[in-house]
């Protein structure tokens, strides 16, 4: 999708808010700034928006409104939102996405100021070498001599927030767009490079993991998933993005499909994890390059109608299933298949979640007792970006 397309969108969005937004000029950066909830933010000639009832739709407006008000009042004086350092700037992009997903533009209306810091703070993090991470490698070369742990969270840094970065990057002011893409560019080059390290399988060709030298697979279906969307969120902004490595990593994606488990695993291992968020990556990332009705993205749409995200911050009796990371995945992959999946998932699954807002417009930290340290700005913002899935006003979302 073009940026034409989210541009005229978010023009309508603005001028709809014009009145609300002369009202609240010198309140803009108030922590506590709200859009106008009354504002549509879906298309409702669109069939998705049939799955529930006007007053149902009200309710969930209402309760993303309210969770964007509360992280509004978690962000830091540098623009950041809270989390463990070796999140950032990952969770600070998150964030930003969740505001973009609901018709917020960085420079305009309420949380304009607010989105315009967190963009800066996310362009503050990249490296010399080209990754975006606050705490990561540094040096003109990307270097694989650091800690696991910190080599695990740097590589999901710098894929979320190098697409954060490249949606954003149509909305940019321009007395700072150069010095945008020039950051771009440099997160491209090094993103590419790391798809190209070597691969001790040759079913890993042609996907990402760590920044660290770990384990046997040297690909997963979770950071590929990021990766991907970064570079197609790229060709989309009209950056230089040969198609070679999105049709490499489509085929590693379509190598992490297992028929005996009718659904898509972490790894192409044997003993891959098959978790709901790697069902939603496998099915999102084919629906990207136009494979909605594969057989792969249809056998694993399936598999998520018997293992919903019902049961609020539950593990769907796998370990390492984190639960709000899988609502996001299946989420933006179910409302990509459309009728009948996305009909029969998102009711349900959005009753559970206004069910258990707390009432200051937060959702709980992760039960994964490992994830609880990325805090409930992570988790708030994975809700708010899941329950924004049919709004389609960032262009790598759009159907």
């Amino acid at each position: 999708m073009s940026y034409q397309r989210i541009l005229s969108r978010w023009i309508c969005l603005v001028v709809a808010m014009a009145s609300c937004a002369q009202v609240h000029a010198q309140q803009a950066s108030e922590k506590t700034s709200a859009p106008d909830a009354e504002l549509s933010r879906r298309d409702p000639d669109s069939p998705s928006s049939n799955v529930l009832p006007p007053e149902e739709w009200q309710r969930l407006d209402q309760a993303v409104d309210r969770s964007l008000a509360w992280l509004a009042t978690q962000q830091n004086s540098d623009g950041s939102f809270p989390t463990a350092s070796y999140g950032q700037p990952g969770v600070t992009s998150l964030c930003l996405l969740a505001f973009m997903a609901n018709g917020h533009v960085p420079g305009e209306g309420p949380y304009g100021n607010r989105l315009d810091k967190a963009t800066r703070f996310i362009m503050s993090c990249q490296k010399q070498n080209g990754l975006v991470t606050l705490n990561g490698p540094d040096g003109e070369q990307i270097s694989r001599d650091v800690d696991d742990d910190l080599g695990v969270t740097a590589a999901y840094n710098h894929a979320i927030s190098s697409l954060t970065l490249s949606e954003t990057y149509g909305m940019a002011r321009a007395k700072r767009a150069p010095e945008h893409a020039k950051i771009i560019d440099k997160a491209l080059a090094a993103t590419l490079e790391m798809q190209h390290w070597k691969k001790d399988l040759k079913a890993d060709l042609g996907g990402w993991r760590y920044i660290i030298d770990e384990g046997e697979n040297d690909s997963d279906l979770s950071i590929t998933g990021w990766q991907l969307m970064f570079l197609r969120s790229a060709r989309n902004a009209g950056f230089n993005v040969p198609q070679e490595p999105i049709d490499d990593a489509i085929k590693y994606v379509r190598r992490t499909f297992r028929s005996k488990h009718r659904t898509f695993g972490y790894e192409t291992g044997q003993y891959a994890n098959f978790t709901r968020a790697m069902a939603g990556a496998g099915i999102l990332a084919l629906a990207h390059a136009g494979y909605h009705n594969s057989i792969e993205a249809r056998t694993a749409s399936e598999w998520l109608l018997e293992n919903t995200c019902n049961e609020y911050n539950g593990s769907n009796g796998v370990s390492l299933d984190r639960y709000h990371y899988s609502l996001f995945n299946s989420c933006q992959g179910m409302y990509q298949m459309g009728s009948p999946y996305w009909d029969k998932f998102f009711p349900p699954t959005v009753a559970s979640l206004l069910a258990h807002q707390n009432p200051d417009g937060s959702w709980d930290a992760e039960s994964l007792q490992r994830d609880r340290r990325f805090g409930n700005s992570y988790t708030t913002s994975l809700v708010a970006l899941s329950l924004a899935a049919p709004n389609q006003f960032l262009p790598i979302f759009q159907r």
